[in-house]
């Protein structure tokens, strides 16, 4: 059953205020991050999603984040290409460049992606074009990183797992070339009908690969996850940080948490249309050789399920991502 007292549509909403980044490592008890544990298996075995309040993450750093990134993403293409890989999951996507759904058109937005290769090779940002890009992105990748462990710590303690940090020694690699996570900087631009396809989302449907996504999003909206067999609105939560739990902690968690599927909509108000959406999301992965069973496949159009038969019962986290590359446009 459903506990929590406050919910954003049918998304529950737990005050972290207690465990959140304001709080040190050295003052954060132990009891505090268990309640908040349960609070958030409490919500994920139920719709998958939780809104996390009083998190701890600046509000000017976010504001800082999207207009370095408003300046990146209005950039001439040409530039912006520099910076695209055909080798690895980093860099710039340009627009209609992937698709999370098969029956869909290509995805309607942009995106840059970085992983743990950054904190080695920093270079490999654009920072010759877009000044703050850099330093900007490293210290809000950190943040990100630090605040999983403590959520991480939280669900673990919950979980009841004869090591409380049982979560935490998954994902020791953070920020580093042998762990996938990596922040994806989403840009939506105002809908051109001109050039908008019948059919087109912004982001196909999909289930995350990974543990937990944190997702920081302005209040545009259009995000929307399935439940009960139809997709709902996710109506946006100033100052609230949206986490969902992916195809990883669905596994670890023997089927209690569930790993829900959710995309973008292009919004059906005009006035909404001619708006720029932003979205920031750290996709928090185990470590590459962390064994994990695939999850139940489905017999539907959402490419990473569909990528996800054959495979078999227990591989390593590296070898799931990898079979899901090679079969799809869309890693993250």
């Amino acid at each position: 059953m459903l506990k929590s007292k406050q919910f954003a549509g049918i998304i529950p909403v737990v005050d972290y205020k207690l465990c959140g980044l304001d709080v040190s490592d050295q003052q954060v008890k132990r009891e505090d991050l268990y309640n908040a544990g349960k609070e958030l298996i409490d919500a994920f075995s139920a719709v998958g999603f939780v809104y996390l309040t009083n998190n701890g993450v600046d509000s000017s750093l976010l504001q800082e984040i999207r207009d370095v990134t408003d300046r990146f993403f209005n950039l001439e293409v040409a530039l912006k290409e520099r910076y695209t890989s055909k080798k690895s999951i980093f860099g710039y996507i340009g627009l209609n460049k992937e698709n999370l759904e098969k029956a869909k058109p290509d995805d309607f937005k942009e995106a840059f992606r970085i992983d743990g290769t950054v904190f080695k090779h920093p270079e490999k940002l654009p920072e010759d074009i877009c000044p703050g890009f850099r330093n900007l992105s490293l210290k809000f990748m950190t943040i990100c990183s630090r605040l999983t462990e403590r959520i991480l710590d939280s669900i673990s303690m919950a979980m009841d797992f004869k090591e409380e940090d049982s979560l935490n020694k998954c994902h020791n690699l953070l920020q580093t070339e042998i762990n996938s996570s990596l922040l994806r900087l989403n840009y939506y631009a105002p809908v051109d009908q001109n050039i908008l396809k019948p059919g087109s989302v912004r982001l196909g449907a999909h289930r995350d690969l990974g543990t937990v996504t944190l997702l920081f999003q302005d209040n545009v909206g259009g995000l929307q996850v399935e439940h009960n067999g139809k997709y709902v609105d996710v109506p946006p939560l100033q100052n609230a940080i949206l986490l969902n739990a992916g195809d990883a902690l669905h596994s670890i968690s023997g089927g209690l948490i569930m790993s829900k599927k959710h995309r973008v909509v292009v919004p059906q108000e005009e006035v909404k249309q001619r708006l720029t959406r932003h979205s920031y999301a750290f996709f928090a992965d185990p470590d590459d050789d962390v064994m994990i069973n695939p999850p139940s496949i489905q017999n539907d159009e959402t490419t990473n399920e569909a990528s996800l038969k054959d495979l078999p019962n227990s591989m390593t986290f590296k070898q799931l991502c990898t079979n899901w590359y090679s079969k799809t446009r869309a890693p993250k």
